[in-house]
């Protein structure tokens, strides 16, 4: 392939003028060469607010030699990501990128997902993040609805996505996380050694859209939000104080970068922690990580924590180094509560929210026991309203739907006005949720709404159903649906993941929830299935077992 060279001797010094491989001649728009000093009519966006950016310049100037990422193979500090990031940044101005530009990933786990991030944020650029387990398919039509104008993918991956490439029209260039080998592709070595290390100069509006992200939503057709530089950085620091994460914390990435929950590594970096990055979650090595990194702190999804607890070392594990454990996604069993409870002691902090609304509430781990199926107080910044069918609030202990509100939330649905109207009143925020609050503040969610099931006039929670199905030995997994039914309008159907080498049968699930909930509860179908279909956030796919019933 054809060597290309980026020369001008005002973007920089001769030293630094590079020589690269790459397979297409590359061109630097006179508008985008990042400039040495800051024009005297612009200020920086440091001025008024801290970004992802800025953080890590700080930290950088602070804490130079601490370590600020690594992954099984490699460790740098944030001395070292910053350079890199600032490296990353100049590279992709000298590739045309502009700050009304979009750049979408297509990745795993990386630490050069993080860097891409705090780039972005340097710049002023949309930042979208797509679900690396979406086909090839949908992610073509989630990268088209973005408008963005590069793509950001792994080694493994070029070739399957070069394939589409004539259908991503507003595609101008791939970006690999490795060694690009196709024509029209950049590795991110080549990108960084154009680079060089000075801080960009770029102003950056605070009001613009920053992190963008499609909905992981288990009901209608996926949504592209977008949070603003502003409300990003505000919900990352009312997450900073109401989870409380420190400088010298170390947190565990095992969830993927593309959720909202990636907001709690952000956080642990901004204060100057730092974040160990893997790409997949494999139970022995999570395990391993913990005890010879001493990790602190780590998120997990409920559906990784039952994981964790079944694998063979878990019983014998040093999880001494952690102080926090944090969950959310979807309900937290109360044995596999209890369990981590016993094993790791008072570290576990669960949440409620969405991505749309950000971190809502918080159950602390003084809380999580005499709080039995409780999602915890509003957290700091946040407001919850529990309101019924005539819009007011209702009684505590009533069910209602919860309403939310905090400065910590998305600005808007990407070019989709009315469903941003429809979603945001007065700036509260409904995910369709059902629940009630205690006298204390104490939120309960009891359903989704459009999960209810409502047989012979009487409402039925399945989460209800699915808790105490839970405490059965045999039950590895359930959910709970409705069905049609000619007499009562819905009845009730469990559908059950047994325990391996189990004898389960329908009648010993029937009258184990028998047992323990009113008739009108009780299931009359069962249905047993050697797995649940789940999103990425570890929720069952309610509707796919609906249309199949």
């Amino acid at each position: 392939m054809p060597g290309i060279k980026i020369e001008d001797a005002g973007l920089w010094p001769a030293d630094d003028v590079c020589s690269l491989v790459a397979p297409i001649s590359l061109s630097v728009p006179a508008e985008c060469e990042p400039q040495r000093e800051i024009p005297a009519r612009r200020k920086r966006m440091s001025d008024t607010m801290l970004t992802l950016g800025d953080a890590l310049r700080v930290n950088a100037l602070k804490r130079p030699d601490r370590p600020c990422l690594a992954d099984p193979n490699r460790r740098l500090t944030f001395s070292e990501v910053n350079s890199r990031v600032n490296r990353l940044a100049h590279g992709l101005l000298a590739l045309g990128c502009a700050p009304t530009d979009a750049i979408a990933i297509y990745a795993r786990n990386s630490i050069e997902y993080l860097e891409m991030f705090h780039a972005c944020a340097k710049l002023g650029l949309r930042f979208v993040t797509l679900n690396f387990w979406h086909r090839l398919s949908e992610m073509e039509v989630l990268f088209n609805h973005s408008e963005a104008s590069w793509l950001v993918v792994d080694e493994a991956d070029q070739d399957r996505v070069a394939e589409l490439r004539l259908r991503l029209p507003k595609l101008r260039g791939l970006i690999v996380v490795g060694t690009a080998d196709i024509e029209g592709a950049y590795s991110w070595t080549d990108i960084l050694a154009c680079g060089h290390e000075g801080e960009p100069s770029v102003a950056v509006d605070k009001n613009a859209p920053f992190w963008m992200m499609y909905t992981s939503g288990t009901t209608g057709s996926p949504k592209g939000l977008y949070r603003s530089f502003l409300r990003t950085s505000l919900c990352l620091w009312a997450g900073m104080i109401e989870f409380g994460y420190r400088r010298n914390d170390s947190f565990l990435a095992v969830s993927p970068f593309f959720h909202g929950v990636t907001f709690l590594p952000l956080m642990v970096l901004q204060t100057g922690g730092s974040v160990y990055v893997l790409s997949e979650f494999v139970p022995e090595q999570v395990i391993s990580i913990i005890e010879q990194e001493s990790i602190s702190c780590s998120f997990m999804v409920p559906t990784t924590l039952s994981m964790l607890m079944s694998h063979a070392r878990y019983k014998t594990a040093d999880f001494s180094s952690l102080r926090m454990l944090v969950t959310g996604g979807s309900a937290l069993p109360t044995l596999v509560k209890t369990n981590i409870m016993h094993k790791m002691g008072p570290v576990l902090h669960e949440f409620y929210g969405a991505s749309e609304s950000g971190f809502i509430t918080v159950l602390h781990p003084d809380d999580q026991l005499r709080k039995e199926r409780c999602c915890g107080q509003p957290a700091f910044g946040a407001e919850v309203e529990i309101r019924g069918e005539n819009g007011r609030p209702v009684r505590p202990g009533e069910v209602g739907e919860v309403f939310t509100r905090c400065e910590g939330r998305f600005d808007a649905y990407f070019k989709d006005a009315k469903r941003t109207d429809a979603a945001v009143q007065q700036g509260w925020f409904t995910a369709g949720d059902l629940g009630r609050m205690d006298e204390q503040g104490f939120v309960y969610i009891v359903d989704r709404k459009s999960d209810l099931i409502i047989s012979g006039g009487e409402n039925i929670y399945p989460r209800e159903i699915e808790d105490v199905l839970r405490n059965h030995p045999a039950i590895a997994d359930c959910a709970v649906i409705g069905v049609a039914d000619e007499l009562w309008g819905e009845a009730v159907k469990a559908v059950v993941v047994a325990q391996a080498g189990s004898s389960l049968s329908p009648h010993d699930v029937i009258a184990h929830c028998s047992a323990h909930l009113a008739g009108f509860k009780r299931p009359k179908h069962v249905e047993f299935a050697s797995a649940l279909p789940k999103n990425a956030s570890g929720k069952v796919l309610k509707a796919q077992l609906r249309s199949r019933s």
